[in-house]
Order: structure tokens, then sequence, then C-alpha cells
């Protein structure tokens, strides 16, 4: 059975990681999402580069110890280039301080978002998103590459097919481009119902170049985050997807057990979903077996 895993902020906070990721462990899970510092405004982007070195490692310690592996990472959003016309130097910055702090947690994979030079809605040259994406990797590939860190490009929510990455092909074709084991994909259950497609036919695409997941579930061409089974996505799809393509990596959830939920009810549902993230876990490299 392949690894568990969900993303962080619905386990913690910026400051209280360790009974967090205790919890994360208690409850099933092999592996996590480290979204705590997704968007540009975290608190730990203010710190001195001794600081942020200090505390990343101590998550990452803190995860090793409790035996939960920080298997991806989250890159910026918003991204900062969103709606300009620019790669913004700021963009690059973060997401070099990113890179490190995953360096830092032992963490190999970090998301990213493609550019999106028009922000949201109809790309008016698809071709400059595809561009400054490809910059945007070309510039991040040194500080990857020394941090062994694989940069996994996300494909995006958007109707009508209407951004360059909203289509699998593209983000294959950008990926191809580069021939490298540091650039990869991420591929997201939920973007890809909003966009139409199907997600065997996307994991398929992708094929080896599958470096980690986004898993959550959608209905009416909306990116929902929803818990999954409870939408409309083609589940059985992913499942057989996954195992033709031998997948092995991390079924990761993108989603949750709300803040909100009241204790004791909260911390029930989140045992609940990892068992539903443990039951997907079953069916994937049963062809294999």
């Amino acid at each position: 059975m392949i690894k568990i895993g969900c993303a962080s902020t619905y386990y913690f906070k910026e400051k209280d990681f360790a009974l967090g990721i205790q919890k994360m462990k208690a409850h099933g899970y092999d592996c996590m999402d480290y979204q705590n510092i997704a968007s540009p405004n975290a608190v730990a982007f203010g710190y001195s580069a001794d600081e942020f070195e200090k505390y990343f490692t101590e998550v990452g310690e803190c995860a090793k110890a409790s035996g939960v592996e920080i298997y991806q990472m989250h890159g910026l959003w918003p991204r900062q280039a969103d709606g300009e016309l620019q790669i913004s130097k700021k963009d690059i910055e973060l997401y070099e301080k990113q890179i490190i702090a995953a360096g830092k947690m032992d963490c190999k994979r970090l998301v990213i978002h493609p550019c999106m030079p028009y922000g949201w809605g109809v790309d008016e040259d698809r071709g400059l998103a595809f561009a400054q994406t490809a910059e945007t990797i070309e510039r991040l590939l040194p500080t990857a590459k020394a941090e062994n860190v694989i940069i996994c490009l996300e494909n995006m929510p958007f109707r009508n097919k209407a951004h360059s990455f909203s289509d699998i092909g593209e983000t294959k074709k950008l990926i191809q481009t580069f021939a490298c084991d540091n650039v990869k994909a991420c591929f997201d259950t939920g973007h890809s119902h909003v966009t139409d497609e199907n997600p065997y036919d996307c994991i398929k695409t992708l094929g080896g170049d599958l470096a980690c997941l986004h898993i959550h579930d959608s209905k009416y061409e909306q990116d929902m985050h929803m818990l999954p089974l409870q939408g409309e996505i083609d589940w059985q799809g992913v499942i057989r997807g996954l195992n033709e393509i031998g997948y092995q990596g991390c079924f990761n959830l993108e989603t949750g057990i709300s803040w909100k939920t009241p204790e004791p009810m909260r911390e029930k549902m989140q045992i609940e979903l990892a068992k539903i993230a443990k039951w997907f876990a079953a069916q994937i490299g049963k062809d294999g077996e």
C-alpha cells in the first residue's frame, strides 16, 4: 500500500507544529504536504536567514522524530507575478527561500503554480504564460539542484482551458522541454474537474513525470476542495490511472476538516478522513501484486 498524506494547514498553524505533526501520525498519516508558507505574507518570510533555517530545521527534525515524511511542499499562492507582464523579482526570491526551507526539512518536492501574466481569466497570449513559467523554473533550477528538490508544476483550474496550464498536455510539454529529474508534475484532481479533463487520461499523459498529487473532490465545474467521494470526480479512473503508470508516491489530500468544526467532532472526522485516504491507498498497486 502506498503512503498517505494531508495538507499541514489542517493540523497546525505556523508556531504549534510539534503537536500537529504528532496528531497527524496518530491519525494514520505517513506524510504531509507542508503548506504553512504558501502565502507570500507568511510570518517565516520575515525571519532573518539564521532564524529561517533554524525554524525549518526544527520542523524537519520534529517530523522525522514523529515518523512523518514531509513528502511535498506548496509553493507561493497567489503568485506575485499574477496580473503582471513581467516575472516579479520578489516572486523568485520567495521561491528560492521556499526551496531552502524544503531542503532544511528534507522535503524533496516543491509544487509551483504557473505564471498567470493576465491574472484570472482568458490569456491574451498563451505563449507568454508558457515562456514565463519556463523562465521561472530555469531561474530556480540551480537552487533546486543544490537542495535536491524537485520542482513540480501543477495543472490549473481554468474553465474551457483558458490558460496554457489548464491543459495537461501543455504541462507535459514544459516538463519534457527540461528533460530533467528536478522538473516534474503535481496532478490536482479538483483542477482537472474544472477544466473537464478526464483524470485517468491526465494521469496517463503525465506517466513517469507525475511526482506528487493534490487530491480533493469537486462539482459544478468549481474548485471546491471537497472531501474525496463527495463530488463528481471519477475516482475509479484516478485509481486505474495511478495503477497503470505504477505510481508509488504519496496519496496526498489537499483537503481536510475545517478548523471551525467543534472539538471533539473535528478530531473524530479527521480520523475518519484518514481512513478514507487509506482505503484509496489500498486500491493502488493491486494490479502489480
